[in-house]
């Protein structure tokens, strides 16, 4: 069970996650899997790379004590450099002309940053469940109804982080709640 709940943390992280979903909506939008590819790796590149070139700098010169950042003070600059990754990214892909879908998903990293830099700042909130609330709304708002499916991966997740002890089933709870919210939200009002 550690084993599988290891891997389900790892396979679900949001830095996974973000791979196909961000090439599945940048080609939904633009019908072109080559085109599609160069935009979600620019995207990528701010919701990827600014989050993992962090992590590994903060692993190797001691400013974060793991990948999963098991400390909550760990969190809040961490969250901060992400918020300014994705927001560049944002103003990028809005600048060069990029599948505006995308774009949103940027901006939607953008309000989950604000909304978990606020609740981090006095409670550990799960980020891994954040996530994959957020990918499952949108997954559901570009694709469609069939996509409500994705949300079965929520609990699945969570037992994942209650049972390798990095959160409380309130916290994961929380996560996939907030992470879904938020997405919506955003969407929502990027839409308009």
């Amino acid at each position: 069970m550690d084993t599988l709940a290891r891997w389900l943390s790892i396979l679900f992280d949001s830095s996974v996650l973000a791979v196909p979903v961000f090439i599945g909506v940048a080609w939904a939008e633009t019908g072109a899997f080559l085109p599609a590819l160069g935009w979600a790796a620019l995207a990528l590149l701010f919701a990827d790379g600014v989050p993992l070139t962090y992590l590994t700098l903060g692993k190797r010169f001691g400013w974060v004590s793991g990948f999963e950042m098991p400390h909550r003070r760990e969190r809040v600059p961490f969250i901060a450099v992400n918020l300014i990754g994705n927001g560049i990214g944002y103003w990028l892909l809005r600048t060069l002309g990029g599948p505006p879908s995308l774009a949103a998903l940027l901006l939607v990293y953008v309000g989950m940053g604000v909304t978990m830099l606020t609740i981090s700042t006095f409670w550990k909130i799960s980020l891994h469940t954040g996530g994959v609330g957020g990918f499952a709304a949108a997954l559901t708002w570009f694709f469609g109804p069939a996509w409500t499916l994705t949300f079965l991966a929520v609990p699945l997740v969570g037992w994942a982080r209650v049972h390798r002890r990095r959160h409380t089933w309130t916290q994961v709870v929380a996560g996939g709640i907030v992470g879904a919210v938020v997405t919506l939200v955003v969407l929502s009002l990027a839409s308009r």
